[in-house]
């Protein structure tokens, strides 16, 4: 059995990695100029339904506001800490074979919305969150075009350990 090389990444999941990127950064900049802080505009309201709000939120911490601490301590570890991410999961899709495009698909995906957060991260020291789902008294986290992209990408890398052959 001869060790497997790694291949090329093909231009299909670096353009998908900087779509998510430019969508996140381009809905972020849009929903800055045009929402106030902490004020919901309703998108969508409904009493079978989730309800959809854009209330424009600054995430100091990660996921679910984990981390947020009041001062800016981590701002810079939390930066290099995606860019360190982001390199491994790059190595790692460089190594997926061309059997597996739904890995490489949840790679990308999440190597994207890594890279849209830690960008704002960088340039604002926060992330720009804006979506909110609720329905009745539940209440979901807000969040973002990056959050929704590692979402899915995650759920994509494992479906695709369950069922794609190596």
């Amino acid at each position: 059995m001869r060790p497997r090389t790694p291949s090329r990444v093909s231009f299909r999941w670096i353009w998908l990695i900087l779509a998510v990127v430019l969508l996140d950064l381009g809905t972020k900049q849009l929903v800055v100029g045009w929402l106030e802080p902490d004020r919901p505009t309703i998108i969508l309201s409904s009493t079978v339904l989730p309800s959809i709000d854009f209330v424009l939120s600054y995430n100091k911490g990660v996921s679910f506001s984990f981390l947020r601490f009041a001062d800016d301590a981590q701002r810079w570890p939390l930066v290099g800490l995606s860019l360190l991410a982001c390199g491994l999961l790059a190595w790692w899709l460089r190594r997926v074979p061309p059997g597996q495009p739904i890995m490489a698909t949840g790679l990308a995906l999440i190597i994207g919305g890594a890279l849209g957060n830690m960008l704002d991260r960088a340039r604002t020291g926060s992330v720009i969150d804006f979506v909110h789902l609720s329905y009745q008294a539940w209440s979901f986290a807000i969040f973002n075009i990056a959050d929704t992209a590692i979402t899915l990408g995650a759920i994509a890398t494992l479906v695709s350990l369950c069922l794609e052959a190596t």
